[in-house]
């Protein structure tokens, strides 16, 4: 991103929302430049920001909506390293704008830029320190939301957690949070110095907290992303806990708490074959959207659906239906192993993935599919093989020149074979 651009995006999204907007920001080092940049262009609107400092992104959201902004705005690249860096909106109703909203936003934004900018890359720029200054209260208030959903104070008592927070967004919340409730809670990667958030830690390098777990006698283990939006899991016995198998488990205890009404789970493209045929044992269909926990959102506000989410973490519950909380799914499963009197082992004991080969194809130039009567016909050849144990899934990528190629089924030695066949017509029809 450059100064120019910030600013327009700023200005635009001041121009769109308009009133308080509540900003907040992860720990990496350009998140306070992008903040400067950003307050020029709301100067230049009638919008007024509240910095709320290093907070996560699902507390940008709920407070939001609880305090009655007129819009919320989060600067993460939530999982990506440090180098990297992001925007995040957020409407009054603390959820992320629709693709109408953001193309409108889009076509402000280069209107306001015109024509060519400078670069200016947000790597490079010096560490700026957060004011104390309006910035305190926001993750007590967060907080205060989330224990009051429970009720029971202190209802972790006796419970023992290791928690990653990737030096990131929840490295002070998270662990307050949960002392608070009463857990015995071992913390690591909880010291972000503007260069270190997700660097070998957190949710996407779970080898970490598998380290963490190793000696600490736990009951489990969560490692958050840098923005604390998604969550991944592990078991005292070193298991990795994804969002397919909390899905799994939160589902099983709707049903026992009387029903998944309407019998519907949201997942993505990207969730695991066994999970579909694991609800549909227990009358619950999964519906597949795009990757992307807005897209899950919008198709559980349409079905009415009161629980989605996806495999790298992020889980969205009806009780706030806004974006994937990986603070809010912890006390989930914590709940979870304490009303079942169980382990995180023991109500994912059943959860085996289907094996899944994914392939990557890079591609000069990204045209439909459709256009390759050649490859259709090999994939409809491959589902029809794999109907009723598998699936196969091709699509481009959203931010790369790759064509992604993903076969599952319960026979990993078919998923080979099979692959091999379509990668082979590929080729030949690409080049």
């Amino acid at each position: 991103m450059n100064s120019p651009a910030i600013v327009a995006i700023g200005r635009a999204i001041g121009e769109r929302l308009g009133g308080k907007l509540l900003i907040g920001q992860d720990t990496r080092l350009s998140s306070p430049w992008i903040l400067e940049l950003l307050e020029r262009g709301f100067s230049q609107t009638a919008a007024t920001p509240v910095n709320a400092g290093v907070i996560p992104t699902p507390a940008v959201a709920l407070l939001t909506r609880c305090l009655a902004y007129s819009g919320g705005v989060m600067i993460s690249a939530s999982h990506n390293p440090y180098e990297d860096n992001g925007i995040k909106v957020f409407g009054p109703d603390g959820t992320k704008l629709n693709d109408a909203d953001e193309k409108k936003l889009e076509e402000r934004i280069f209107e306001l830029l015109g024509s060519d900018v400078p670069d200016e890359r947000t790597d490079i720029v010096p560490f700026r320190e957060i004011s104390a200054a309006n910035t305190t209260g926001w993750g007590e208030r967060y907080e205060e939301i989330l224990i009051s959903h429970f009720g029971k104070p202190e209802f972790l008592k006796g419970v023992r957690i290791v928690l990653d927070c990737a030096n990131g967004a929840m490295s002070e919340i998270a662990p307050r949070m949960l002392a608070k409730l009463g857990a015995e809670v071992l913390v690591t990667h909880a010291s972000p110095d503007g260069t270190n958030i997700n660097a070998e830690c957190g949710a996407v390098h779970v080898d970490a907290l598998r380290a963490g777990m190793r000696n600490a006698l736990a009951d489990f283990g969560v490692a958050f992303d840098g923005d604390g939006d998604r969550s991944m899991f592990m078991s005292g016995t070193g298991r990795l806990i994804d969002g397919d198998a909390v899905l799994l488990v939160m589902a099983r205890r709707l049903n026992q708490s009387g029903g998944v009404t309407p019998p519907v789970v949201v997942g993505t493209l990207m969730t695991n074959f066994n999970l579909e045929r694991m609800l549909r044992d227990e009358g619950i269909t999964l519906t597949r959207v795009a990757v992307g926990d807005r897209f899950i959102l919008e198709e559980m506000r349409r079905s009415g659906s009161r629980l989605g989410g996806e495999p790298s973490g992020h889980i969205i519950f009806s009780d706030f239906k806004l974006s994937g909380d990986g603070l809010l799914t912890t006390l989930k499963v914590a709940e979870a192993i304490i009303s079942e009197r169980s382990s995180i082992d023991d109500l994912t004991r059943d959860w085996i993935e289907a094996p899944q080969l994914l392939k990557n194809i890079r591609v000069r130039q990204k045209v439909p599919l459709e256009a390759f009567p050649a490859i259709q016909a090999k994939m409809a050849q491959i589902e029809d093989r794999l109907q009723g144990r598998g699936r196969l899934v091709v699509r481009y990528s959203g931010t790369e020149p790759l064509l992604r190629v993903m076969i599952e089924s319960d026979d990993a030695a078919s998923n080979e074979r099979l692959m091999e066949e379509l990668l082979a017509t590929i080729r030949s029809v690409l080049g």
